[in-house]
């Protein structure tokens, strides 16, 4: 999820721990932010970016250390410096626990796997789950000089985002085996959550020479803006896929497809894009190239 939504999530969760244990109440707002802190690696470079962001910051070794001082620091300056940094481990199993439900996945065995898990049950940016946080953050503002109600206020409000968390589960796969039936002769199908209704996926599945991209309900298994996509994967000039920003996206996305390829007499243009991820009409990590007749790159623009 974005840090905003992370950052109220954890604001909201932790104002229970705030009439008694205020210091374990700021660790958990701080732990849910401070995975996000590795988009800082954008400033090496969108290539740094790319290739940093969920990873390290969101693994299992990294919430394990943050625990271990916790621990160490209970022994050596006493609870309150103790429960300020189980907070924050806390807060950080919530952050990747919601990041491992989006498409991009996280490194959570890092360093051991470079590998990225993604369930695909919530887009990043979910409309249900930021109402359902502002509300009971408006409860919170409300009950703010009843002390005794904040702790009523945040277990509520942490149960409901549990169980809304399970039924986006339950309905991505009911979508999966949805899409799965509609052709199951396709090798392979993406079927991505959308940002406004948790009942509408985004669809992407290969076809010979082309993507199949389709919007389904996974109530009724409708399905609606059907479209092939032409893809130019098997003409890609070697300059393209040798290119770091090609392989990056390709090893985020299965579908980061050559989409456009105009050719004249002295230049070829190429542009690249993740057919999977299809929100706001999106074009993250789209890649553009102006190669010469020999086939060398130009330009390039990379849209991360």
């Amino acid at each position: 999820m974005d840090i905003v939504t992370h950052a109220l999530i954890g604001a909201t969760a932790a104002a229970g721990w705030l009439p008694s244990q205020p210091e374990l109440a700021c660790g958990v707002v701080l732990g849910n932010v401070v995975p996000d802190l590795d988009a800082f690696s954008r400033l090496g470079g969108k290539q740094a970016f790319i290739r940093c962001h969920q990873t390290y910051t969101h693994s299992l070794a990294a919430m394990a250390a943050v625990l271990l001082v916790s621990v160490g620091l209970h022994f050596v300056s006493g609870p309150v410096w103790s429960m300020f940094v189980l907070g924050l481990a806390i807060g950080m199993v919530m952050h990747v626990g919601l990041d491992l439900t989006n498409s991009y996945g996280v490194q959570w065995a890092w360093p051991i796997s470079r590998r990225r898990v993604a369930l695909d049950w919530i887009f990043f940016i979910d409309l249900p789950a930021l109402i359902l946080t502002i509300a009971a953050l408006g409860l919170i503002g409300m009950f703010g000089q009843d002390m005794a109600m904040l702790p009523w206020v945040s277990g509520i409000y942490v149960g409901l985002l549990f169980v809304y968390v399970a039924m986006r589960s339950l309905i991505a796969r009911r979508a999966q085996r949805l899409a799965k039936e509609s052709d199951e002769a396709a090798e392979r199908t993406a079927v991505i959550p959308t940002t406004w209704l948790p009942w509408m996926f985004l669809v992407c599945r290969d076809l010979e020479n082309a993507s199949e991209t389709f919007a389904l309900n996974a109530i009724t298994g409708q399905q609606s803006q059907a479209r092939t996509v032409a893809t130019f994967d098997a003409e890609l000039p070697a300059a393209v896929s040798e290119l770091i920003e090609w392989q990056a996206m390709r090893a985020l996305s299965p579908y980061y497809r050559a989409v456009e390829q105009k050719q004249s007499s002295d230049e070829q243009a190429i542009v690249v894009r993740d057919l999977r991820i299809r929100n706001f009409d999106t074009r993250f990590g789209t890649l553009t190239c102006r190669l010469d007749a020999e086939g060398q790159i130009i330009d390039k623009q990379w849209e991360v």
